[in-house]
């Protein structure tokens, strides 16, 4: 790469005699085999890496020497490796603003360096804009942490390491076979009665986790010298500085400090396993069992989403870039991607890689883009779910979500590209560019019609299927099938009793035969008497003819052909029904279909624009797309769903009324769509009766992306917000 040797600027630096602060600590490290030198301020607790070369320079430098000789002499002894006069200016500069040289600066020199360049307040700036990890220093944990390794440090070890394994497969063996039960609960963990309870142990929990890297931190000999509080997306949450691993010779030392939090979490959710199958066992449904599944569900939810996940830059992260032995490997993606727009789009010739090891570029613009792609993800999701219980904060935080990661890099990057020095000859070609990539986008994007497409949400129903209730109050006495029995109609599926109708039914017969015997009697001696004898037996014949039909009612019979499916079992005998309750349906697997709900602004797509093609892709094979057409569309809209699946708290997109225990009540009325299932997929069978359904239309109508990403966004925005 052609580096320019010479600078304009030297005479401004090349004079100057400075040298490292005493307190300045330097530590050599091995990075894929090459020796490295960390530099470290125990005053600000920043850390700077030095390669042999520039680590040679740094050396040099002791308060008498000039920087020129200094340089002349790297230069001498590296070659071509040695840094350039720009680079030694900025290492100079980078240097001198973390107050790491001691030097008498002349006044051009000073504003060459531009000392310090508001370093707090770019600081506190930039964390303002970091909606993700606010942080608020509290107090040194030093003292606390001397007191507390003693009495962990059994367990930091190797035999603790293994007794930490043990633990958790076993809370895994004990509740896998509640899973499902376990997933059920979800719903429970967001209900408002619960918010204070999740608030405190989220909170609780944290610490605990962050106790675990000041632990492990010092256990490998490292410092903590703060614990403050960081907003994690306006929710506190403790943090502690255990940047000082960052010295550790081992990179796996420095993985153990980063994981330390994680494994302490799975350590509480281990333990709270346990207690949360007790409880299920014992008392389902205490507040003992519902603290428990807090602490599983959130050692498991907040971890995976943020602490294990390396695209944000949280436990997972340093992790990763231990491992791969990348150090500030996102600072060093988003400057090897801005390399490749500099070198080829602008034209920039001192632009400067990264990186010169083979494939390592690919994976650092790889996770540039993928890891920016995914903060805004989640910080979208994040803003529904917050919007969805309190609005006002969730628009506020959607607000900052934009200004911090849309509007302010734009600014930056617009007065970057007007005044920057390194631009002077190349800035009427970088704006060329941008302006002919920006026009790219908006006519790609707002302008080039291409296909369709609207989305929907189904479940695989049977056209033939009959519900199965119980038509008299009894209890069961003999179940005769199990589900996914095939079975006839008029088939015998259950057997009921009511003793208490039995027993009124024999009275009352005893009574008829009373009557009986009395209108003979009567017949030819009281004609009147006769008569009223008479009206009381038709009275009395209805009553047990209406008993009749009810005791028989108690036989439940298969009302068509098909497959049993629901609730009904063996285990229902001995349990008291009430007259209406449901057991299940007998669904015919031959002849299904896919009901699908969509709003009345997805509605317009079906009636008013022909459709093209239906794709069908089902929860369990979402791999496999099925072809499909559309059967039959109602006009007019329903408030009850086909399908607790459909529901958001069934695993769908459908609001329901809070009001509805049930679930099946929906806020806005939705219009039903009836789409075929293709004979072969029936014949396999490839899906069943109740499975959701993700389905796409495909309109011979053509509409802009930014029309189709604006009106697809602002559906998840109505579905999750219920407006």
């Amino acid at each position: 790469m052609d580096r320019p040797t010479f600078s304009q600027s030297w005479s401004r630096v090349s004079r100057l005699t400075p040298m490292l602060r005493p307190h300045v600590h330097i530590h050599r490290q091995l990075y894929r085999g090459e020796p490295w030198h960390i530099v470290h301020d125990p005053i600000t607790n920043q850390f700077f890496r030095l390669n042999p070369v520039a680590y040679h320079f740094i050396g040099l430098l002791d308060g008498r020497r000039q920087v020129d000789d200094a340089w002349r002499m790297t230069l001498d002894r590296f070659g071509d490796s040695a840094p350039t006069q720009n680079e030694v200016i900025g290492l100079l500069g980078q240097f001198n603003e973390a107050n790491l040289l001691r030097v008498d600066l002349p006044a051009d020199a000073e504003q060459l360096l531009k000392r310090q360049r508001r370093r707090v307040m770019r600081q506190w700036g930039g964390q303002f804009l970091s909606i993700m990890s606010l942080k608020f220093p509290v107090f040194n944990p030093d003292k606390m942490l001397r007191w507390l390794s003693p009495l962990f440090r059994p367990f930091l070890s190797k035999w603790g390491l293994i007794a930490w394994a043990l633990l958790v497969l076993s809370a895994i063996v004990a509740i896998l076979p509640h899973t499902g039960k376990l997933f059920n609960d979800a719903t429970n963990v967001l209900a408002p009665a619960n918010w204070a309870w999740m608030a405190l142990m989220f909170t609780l929990i944290k610490a605990w986790h962050e106790l675990g890297h000041g632990l492990v931190c010092r256990r490998f000999g490292g410092m903590v010298p703060e614990v403050g509080v960081m907003m994690l997306v306006l929710l506190p949450a403790p943090y502690v500085d255990a940047t000082s691993s960052w010295n550790f010779p081992s990179k796996w030392h420095r993985v153990l400090v980063s994981t330390a939090g994680m494994m302490f979490e799975l350590l509480l959710a281990s333990i709270a396993c346990f207690i949360w199958v007790h409880e299920q066992q014992v008392s389902p449904g205490s507040l003992t069992q519902q603290l428990a599944y807090n602490v599983i569900f959130l050692s498991s939810v907040t971890t995976i989403l943020f602490n294990a996940n390396p695209l944000l830059r949280f436990d997972g992260y340093y992790i990763l870039s231990d491992i791969l032995e990348i150090p500030n490997l996102y600072q060093r993606a988003g400057k090897e991607l801005c390399y490749l727009v500099q070198k080829y789009a602008f034209g920039m010739p001192n632009a400067q890689s990264m990186t010169t090891l083979p494939g390592e570029q690919a994976l650092l613009v790889t996770y540039s883009i993928v890891s920016q792609f995914y903060k805004v993800l989640i910080m979208f999701s994040i803003s529904l779910f917050v919007a969805a219980a309190i609005p006002s904060l969730g628009i506020l935080l959607a607000i900052w979500t934009i200004s911090a990661w849309a509007i302010v890099p734009v600014a930056k990057f617009g007065h970057w590209l007007i005044i920057n020095p390194s631009l002077d000859r190349q800035r009427p070609r970088a704006i060329a560019v941008t302006a002919l990539f920006v026009a790219t986008l908006v006519v790609s994007l707002g302008m080039i019609d291409v296909r369709d497409h609207r989305r929907a949400i189904g479940v695989v129903e049977s056209a033939g299927r009959a519900d199965l209730n119980i038509q008299t109050d009894g209890f069961i006495r003999k179940v005769l099938v199990e589900p996914g029995q095939r079975v006839h109609a008029g088939d015998v599926l259950v057997i009921s009793d009511n003793p208490e109708l039995r027993s009124f039914h024999d009275e009352l017969a005893a009574q008829l035969d009373g009557l009986m015997v009395a209108q003979r009697e009567t017949l030819s001696k009281q004609p009147i008497e006769s008569s009223r004898n008479q009206v009381k037996i038709e009275t009395i014949r209805e009553q047990i003819a209406e008993l009749d039909k009810r005791l028989a009612e108690l036989t439940l019979r298969a009302p068509c052909d098909g497959v049993v499916v629901g609730a009904i079992r063996p285990s229902l005998e001995g349990q008291f029904f009430r007259r209406g309750q449901p057991l299940g349906q007998i669904e015919d697997l031959t002849d299904l279909r896919v009901t699908a709900m969509v709003d009345q602004e997805q509605n317009a797509a079906p009636f008013f624009s022909p459709i093209q093609t239906v794709e069908l892709r089902t929860a369990s094979r979402i791999d496999r797309v099925i072809e499909s057409k559309l059967i039959k569309a109602f006009d007019s809209g329903r408030s009850q769903l086909p399908h607790p699946s459909l529901s958001v708290q069934g695993g769908g997109t459908i609001a329901t009324d809070p009001e509805d225990r049930k679930g099946a009540t929906t806020q806005q009325p939705q219009f039903e769509l009836w789409l075929e299932l293709p004979p072969g997929v029936q014949d396999a069978p490839l899906c069943y009766p109740g499975e959701r359904v993700n389905i796409r239309f495909t309109l011979e109508t053509r509409t802009p992306l930014a029309i189709q990403w604006y009106r697809r966004i602002r559906q998840i925005v109505r579905e999750r917000l219920s407006v």
